[in-house]
Parts: C-alpha cells; sequence; structure tokens
C-alpha cells in the first residue's frame, strides 16, 4: 500500500534493544566497579560499542523523520540526498557497533586462552575487524565522486549494483562464524577445569550467549541484498532491525557472564544474612533466659533457665577458683599460677519446689 509506514516499528524495535542492552553493559560496569574489579580492555570496547549503536539508532530516527520506513515514490524528492547521506554514516556507525562488540568478547577470551589458542584468537581479532572495516570503507568509496553514494541524481560512476552487497554479505557472514566460534570455545576451557559439573554448564552456557547474536548475524546477512533495490527506503527497514540486534544482543551476551557472578554472590550474601539472622535470633533468645547461680564446694554454676522455669539443656556451666587470689611463681623467666579445678556433675529434674526444679550436686 501507498501508505504503508514501517518507521513506528522500525524505531520502536531499536530504542527497545538499544535501551536493554544499555543496562545490561550498565550492570556489568556496576558490578565490576563494586566488586572492587578494575575495568579492563574489553569493558571499554563494549561500552565504545554500545555509543556507536546509539549513534547509528538516533541517525535511524532522524532518517524516520525525512520518510524511511515509507515507499521510495513516497519520500519527498527532496529528501533523498540527505536520507542516502544518513544512511552512510547510520550503517558505518552499526558496522562498528557489530565488529566491537564481538571484539570485546574476544578480548575476554584472551584471558583464559593460553599458546596456539590465544593466537588464534587474535587471528579472529585482526580479520573480522579488516573485514568489517572495509565493508564500512566501501560504503562511501565505491562511486566516484563519493559524493554520488548519497545522491543518486549527481553525475559519476559506481560499482555494478551487486558488487557491494556481495561483499558485504561475505563480511557479515564471517562475522557471524566468529559469533558462533566465540560461543564454542567456552565448552573447550571450562570443561578441563576442576570444576562441578553443574557449575561447568553453568559457566560454559553463560559465556555461550553469543550463539544468539550469531543467529541475528545470520539474518541480517540474509536481508543485505536489499541495499540495492530501488525502493531501498521501504524494504531496508529489516536490515535495520537486524542489524540493530546483532549489536544489542552481542552485548547483553557478553554482559551475561559478569551478571551471572552477581546472581551468585547474591544467592551466597542471602544465604548468608538468613544464617547471620536464625544465629541472632538465637542468641536473643538465650539473652532474654534468666540465669541463676547456684554454689557447690567452691564452684559456681550458673544455670539458664527457660521461659516455662525449667533449665534449657545443656546447661551453661561456668567453673571458678574456690579463691581469687592464686599462688604465683616466678620460675625460669616465666610466671606460672596454681589452679585448683573441681568438676561439678549436675542432674535435673523436675520436681515440686517453687521454681520448679530441684538441684543436686555431687
Amino acid at each position: 500500500m501507498d501508505t504503508d509506514d514501517q518507521g513506528p516499528r522500525i524505531l520502536s524495535t531499536v530504542w527497545s534493544l538499544t535501551g536493554l542492552s544499555g543496562l545490561f553493559l550498565t550492570v556489568r560496569i556496576f558490578c565490576k566497579l563494586q566488586t572492587k574489579r578494575r575495568l579492563w580492555w574489553d569493558d571499554y570496547v563494549l561500552a565504545l560499542s554500545w555509543f556507536m549503536l546509539l549513534i547509528s539508532v538516533i541517525l535511524v530516527t532522524i532518517s524516520a523523520s525525512l520518510g524511511l520506513g515509507k515507499h521510495f515514490y513516497a519520500v519527498p524528492v527532496e529528501n533523498y540526498s540527505k536520507l542516502g547521506l544518513i544512511g552512510n554514516f547510520t550503517g558505518t556507525f552499526s558496522i562498528l557497533a557489530a565488529v566491537w562488540s564481538k571484539t570485546s568478547f574476544a578480548i575476554t577470551m584472551l584471558r583464559l586462552m593460553q599458546g596456539r589458542m590465544k593466537a588464534f584468537i587474535w587471528f579472529i581479532i585482526v580479520t573480522v575487524n579488516t573485514a568489517m572495516g572495509l565493508n564500512a570503507v566501501f560504503m562511501w568509496t565505491r562511486c566516484s565522486p563519493a559524493a554520488k553514494t548519497w545522491n543518486p541524481y549527481m553525475d559519476g560512476t559506481c560499482w555494478q549494483p551487486d558488487v557491494y552487497p556481495t561483499f558485504g554479505m561475505f563480511a557479515a557472514g564471517y562475522s557471524a562464524a566468529t559469533d558462533f566460534i566465540l560461543a564454542l570455545l567456552p565448552w573447550k576451557i571450562i570443561w578441563g577445569l576442576q570444576m562441578k559439573r553443574k557449575e561447568k554448564v553453568g559457566v560454559a552456557l553463560g559465556m555461550s550467549m553469543g550463539i544468539f547474536a550469531g543467529a541475528t548475524a545470520v539474518v541480517k546477512t540474509i536481508e543485505i541484498p536489499t541495499l540495492s533495490s530501488s525502493d531501498f527506503t521501504y524494504v531496508s527497514a529489516p536490515l535495520i532491525l537486524w542489524g540493530s540486534a546483532e549489536s544489542s544482543v552481542t552485548i547483553m551476551a557478553a554482559s551475561i557472564p559478569v551478571l551471572r557472578t552477581l546472581f551468585r554472590d547474591l544467592q551466597s550474601l542471602s544465604r548468608g544474612l538468613y544464617v547471620s539472622g536464625s544465629r541472632n535470633e538465637n542468641t536473643n533468645n538465650n539473652l532474654n533466659q534468666t540465669p541463676r547461680r547456684v554454689h557447690a564446694r567452691g564452684a559456681t554454676m550458673v544455670m539458664i533457665s527457660g521461659g516455662n522455669g525449667l533449665p534449657s539443656p545443656p546447661l551453661t556451666t561456668t567453673l571458678t577458683n574456690s579463691s581469687d587470689k592464686a599462688p604465683l611463681r616466678e620460675s625460669a623467666g616465666r610466671i606460672m599460677q596454681s589452679t585448683e579445678i573441681m568438676i561439678a556433675v549436675e542432674r535435673w529434674r523436675k520436681g515440686d519446689s517453687s521454681d520448679g526444679k530441684e538441684m543436686e550436686m555431687t
């Protein structure tokens, strides 16, 4: 229909994804700072990735006000070049957000790898950034002069219509492949650690959420050919949505391992508070009991009576010396104290006495 406008759907989706991924990133950084852990390169790169995503979404919002989401023939002619120029910037920032979010997780993996596996991670980082970086560069240089890339009515020459989309599909496909590889590598590392099986599975799953990012990257790759459509302002809507989803899901997936640590710490804290509360309650109950003092042969026994007037077994006993002053003598430079200890053995039973008990000392 001529009145179709996908602009509102585009904006609601990309802003929701950006906000959700920003929340995950904020909690990730908060967790590290709260636990006195220093931020590392992976945190800074992930934060930079999210800012690239934010800029691209802001540009999408501006494009929607100019006609993005509508059919090409429903867009005012004077907006064509503006949409083309903003579209180039949007695509560039979207590519940077996607590749740097993957780079952040790869940097995290570098801290776990050694030897050849570490070299392999470096290979992934370099190659995926090269492929995606070229994709961003070709977006601006596929025509001569470069202004023709956003102004189709300008005189000049451009690559064949299918060349740039083909390379874009290659770069996006390779990016998706790296998502799957990085999602599976933690299993190899974690499974060899001395941990409980349940804990191994939990950690590995937490670090394998990038598989969902790979799935969104595959869908985005399929939508890339829409760039060569004459009705690109309308048919490119799924590409924009899945492009934002790829970066957002990758940012969230990279944050989940840190959030899992927070969840585990909160569980430990709640258990600690529960145990501490139970101990305090028992302590308070003991403090509320009435102490009674019974003397026998120089020994003092402190009895703690319960609320019903009966001793609360086991009885708490304190033995003291028969005299307050014990003889002291100095020998070989040491001070010695002679202590006489008497042991009081008690038996208790219910009786008919006024205080509800009888004590028999032996």
